[in-house]
């Protein structure tokens, strides 16, 4: 079973093997709960909308650049 050691500043390290298997990523929400004398980490799941967000956002980057430039060609 893998172990963590906690930090001096109370900090632990996820073993990669268990990121992955569970698609951790940096930033990624954990709930964190007592269960008599365990710890539980739980990933928090995405709103919907933060998911589109983020399939989306390259999607719409610099298309308000795109918006002006139509505009300006419209009021020539």
């Amino acid at each position: 079973m893998p172990t963590a050691r906690l930090s001096s500043k109370s900090q632990i390290v996820i073993p990669a093997a268990i990121r992955r298997r569970l698609g951790l990523s940096p930033g990624d929400l954990l709930e964190i709960s007592q269960e008599g004398d365990r710890i539980v980490l739980r990933k928090v799941r995405r709103s919907a909308l933060e998911s589109l967000e983020r399939v989306g956002g390259p999607l719409w980057r610099g298309y308000a650049n795109e918006l002006v430039r139509a505009r300006d060609e419209w009021d020539g």
